[in-house]
């Protein structure tokens, strides 16, 4: 596959150099020894570190101090995020593999961190520190710098926008969860694109979700007004974000990436 072949491309010249380095071990005396124990650093300093190494060590740039965000649960999240949108690479692979990547990571962020704060957005003050942090964590691992521009993320992304529902419980008493869960907790990347059962399922409970808001918009027959499009998309997300909360971020990454695959397929 394309993502495949992208990620061959950038692992095989760090397996020729250590397979260089293997051979030329007996003949240079002075070369360190790397116990087992410890986490292996880069061959290349722009490739991302180990996924063993902590995101504390010196190579991470320093945090705002002020977002909520776990990201050191999300650590392999985030190292595939890195990978996908890697600086030279990004701008060329945006719609097909980087911005489908950092979209989802997004979504899980801030999914997992509603189990323990009950929202599932961030508010507006705290949306531009963490959209910051963010960058910084995917740019020490070699991402590119560009990614607000290139993929068009911006701090809205983090909050509801203009959904009117945010909350947990009042999400979950207003749509069918259960139904929802069941739909697209797994999917068939092909079935799916053409059956469209877990997409059906967050389109109607986007869809319930926006009809919460206290000045409803109308709709004259078959045309839908722009603004309650955009209310039913901002929804969209507030749901993935919610059935990022109920799957373990591998399972979430898998089902956010299969849907869309989906949408580019259809474009």
């Amino acid at each position: 596959s394309l993502l495949s072949g992208f990620h061959e491309c950038l692992c095989s010249p760090v397996d020729q150099l250590k397979s260089y380095i293997l051979t030329q071990r007996g003949a240079d005396a002075f070369l360190p020894e790397i116990t087992p124990s410890a986490a292996p650093q880069p061959f290349l300093p722009l490739l991302a570190p180990s996924p063993l190494s902590p995101f504390t060590n010196s190579t991470i740039p320093k945090l705002s101090g002020l977002c909520m965000l776990n990201f050191t649960a999300s650590q392999s999240l985030m190292t595939m995020t890195s990978t996908d949108c890697w600086a030279a690479f990004a701008p060329l692979l945006a719609n097909v593999i980087c911005c489908p990547q950092l979209h989802a990571t997004l979504v899980i962020l801030v999914g997992q961190l509603s189990k323990e704060t009950g929202v599932l957005a961030l508010n507006r003050t705290l949306a531009k520190p963490c959209l910051s942090d963010i960058e910084q964590v995917l740019e020490g691992q070699g991402a590119s710098d560009d990614l607000k521009q290139v993929c068009l993320i911006h701090p809205s992304n983090l909050t509801e926008a203009s959904c009117p529902v945010k909350d947990v419980d009042e999400f979950e008493n207003t749509v069918n969860s259960s139904e929802l869960l069941a739909s697209c907790e797994k999917i068939d990347p092909v079935k799916e694109c053409c059956d469209q059962v877990c997409q059906g399922a967050i389109s109607d409970a986007a869809t319930r979700i926006a009809l919460k808001s206290s000045d409803p918009l109308s709709m004259d027959g078959t045309h839908v007004l722009p603004e309650y499009s955009t209310r039913v998309n901002d929804c969209k997300t507030v749901v993935l974000r919610w059935l990022a909360s109920k799957l373990n971020p591998y399972r979430a990454k898998e089902v956010l990436r299969g849907l869309t695959n989906c949408n580019v397929n259809k474009g």
